[in-house]
């Protein structure tokens, strides 16, 4: 998609239609789930996360080895991009949950094909993972949203009335 913002755009276009959305981005801090985070409590479901365990010599040599991929991250200019995500990287843990709903930590498979079944895996272990919140817990006031001058959707939190 090329862009966060696009990603939000889809994901709201498929909420409205009450479809189930997976969000496959590096979300390296906070500040950046939280968008995700924002977005799930405005339609008042729940959000998990799956923190993949990779460590940076193994996705130092898929960049490297990949050719042709959809973000354009390979060969030297995508290990750029990697040390600069690696020097950035705060993944969100069960004691600071965020706002996520489960929390999967999901380590590399070595398989390099993504089947059905191992999708399918992947939501069952995730589904097997404790509660960090309720999922009736959200109680925030809806967000508004407005549209800039290109058209694009954004969410308004509410200020903290304390």
């Amino acid at each position: 998609m090329k862009s966060r913002k696009a990603c939000e755009m889809y994901t709201k276009q498929f909420l409205n239609k009450k479809y189930n959305v997976v969000v496959d981005r590096c979300n390296f801090d906070r500040a950046q789930r939280k968008t995700w985070i924002d977005i799930a409590r405005h339609y008042n479901i729940p959000i998990d996360c799956i923190v993949l365990t990779a460590d940076k010599q193994e996705c130092g040599s898929r960049i490297q080895t990949r050719q042709d991929h959809p973000t354009g991250v390979t060969g030297q200019e995508g290990i750029v991009v990697l040390n600069r995500f690696v020097k950035n990287y705060h993944p969100p843990t069960p004691e600071r949950a965020e706002g996520f709903s489960r929390i999967l930590y999901l380590d590399p498979s070595p398989d390099p094909i993504c089947t059905t079944e191992r999708i399918d895996e992947i939501f069952e272990r995730l589904e097997a993972c404790p509660l960090l919140i309720e999922r009736t817990a959200y109680r925030i006031e809806k967000p508004t949203t407005v549209v800039d001058s290109e058209g694009w959707l954004t969410i308004v939190r509410p200020e903290n009335k304390e």
